[in-house]
C-alpha cells in the first residue's frame, strides 16, 4: 500500500530540484517522454525567469536529434534561444521518435516590465545524467550548468 501511495505522488510531480555542489540539478517525471520533455523545459525555465505574467505569444518549430541525448540536446536548444532571442517557453506540441524531436514551442519573448531574471543558466550538462522508464512513468536526472 505505501508504494502505491509514492508511486501516485510521483506520477503527480512534474520536477523537483535536487541538491548538488556547485550546480543546480532537477529530477523530472512523465508519463511519456514527451511529457517528460515538456516538464523538463518548465524545470529548466523555473530557475532561469519568472514570466508569470506574460502569456504564449510567439511559436516555433523545433526539429533536434540526438542519440540518447535527446533531452539534454533539446533543453540546450531552449536556452540558446534564451540567450540569442530573450525567448521563453511555454507550451510544447512535440513528437519524440527515433532519436529525433519535432513539433513546436509556443512562448513569449523577455519583457522586463513583465519578467524578472532569476539567474543565468549556462547549459544542461551530461554529468549525472539519467533517463530512464519504470513502470510506465519516465525519469530522468539532470544538471545544469550556473
Amino acid at each position: 500500500m505505501k508504494n502505491k501511495k509514492v508511486q501516485q505522488k510521483k506520477e503527480e510531480l512534474k520536477f523537483k530540484p535536487i541538491e548538488h555542489e556547485a550546480d543546480v540539478g532537477l529530477e523530472v517525471y512523465g508519463k511519456t517522454l514527451e511529457e517528460l520533455f515538456s516538464n523538463a523545459a518548465h524545470g529548466v525555465f523555473q530557475f532561469i525567469v519568472d514570466a508569470e505574467k506574460k502569456g504564449a505569444e510567439k511559436g516555433k518549430k523545433l526539429n533536434i536529434e540526438g542519440n540518447g541525448e535527446l533531452l539534454i540536446n533539446f533543453l540546450n536548444e531552449l536556452i540558446y534561444l534564451w540567450d540569442t532571442e530573450g525567448f521563453i517557453p511555454k507550451e510544447f506540441s512535440i513528437k519524440i521518435d527515433n532519436n529525433r524531436l519535432t513539433g513546436t514551442v509556443v512562448g513569449c519573448v523577455f519583457d522586463p516590465e513583465k519578467c524578472t531574471i532569476k539567474q543565468e543558466v549556462k547549459a544542461v550538462t551530461y554529468h549525472k545524467f539519467s533517463l530512464k522508464e519504470d513502470n510506465g512513468l519516465y525519469k530522468a536526472q539532470i544538471i545544469l550548468d550556473v
